[in-house]
């Protein structure tokens, strides 16, 4: 084992260590999904390879179409990792934002439908606007919703009242379509919120 004193750390250098709930969230969400591509991409190419194979001697917009098809059936796969993921990411927030509010014992009002919105806005009332709208976690917790009770569907209702995915989580079929791209904003805005309230109610901590 090496001797620390020789590893020659500089005393000038400020080390950046992540917040808690961004190791949770790579433990839990982040890991997860990248295991889930690569093993998703793996198979996609094992299979596209074989088919290949198979279709050599046939026609080439058949051999096309054959591997065309292939090849959506693995993106379905995607999509629905980006979906389990997103689903992760927002019952992780809720557990957050749970914490903090049971910590300063507030009660929340019923503004809103969902519980972790009616909690996000409590804390904004008790601690100040955090860096992220509202609205942005409205519409995650919507696609969260549709994912869960409405198979992803981007209209659906629930007792008895309509309820809709925002338009650029969903696609021209009617269903949620939600990207790589949006889970890594969805990641980053959902940290940036937890940080800010977590250095609002421990701010020795955080100094």
């Amino acid at each position: 084992m090496a001797d620390l004193d020789e590893l020659n750390f500089s005393t000038d250098e400020i080390v950046e260590v992540a917040h808690e709930f961004a190791v949770d969230l790579n433990c839990v969400v982040v890991a997860n999904h990248r295991f889930a591509l690569e093993g998703i991409a793996r198979a996609e190419d094992e299979d596209i390879e074989n088919w290949q194979e198979a279709l050599a001697l046939q026609d080439n917009e058949v051999a096309s179409s054959v591997i065309c098809h292939v090849r959506n059936g693995y993106d379905e796969l995607r999509k629905a990792a980006n979906r389990l993921a997103l689903v992760g990411l927002v019952t992780r927030l809720q557990h957050w934002v749970a914490r903090f509010v049971k910590e300063r014992n507030l009660k929340l009002g019923k503004a809103h439908e969902s519980l972790l919105i009616n909690q996000l806005d409590i804390l904004n009332k008790c601690l100040g606007d955090g860096p992220v709208a509202l609205p942005y976690f409205e519409d995650l917790v919507s696609v969260r919703d549709s994912i869960i009770h409405a198979d992803s569907q981007a209209e659906w209702k629930h007792r008895g009242a309509s309820r809709q995915v925002a338009a650029h989580f969903r696609n021209p079929w009617g269903q949620v379509e939600f990207s790589e791209g949006q889970l890594k904003d969805a990641i980053e805005q959902a940290t940036r919120q937890v940080t800010w309230y977590d250095e609002k109610l421990h701010p020795q901590q955080a100094a």
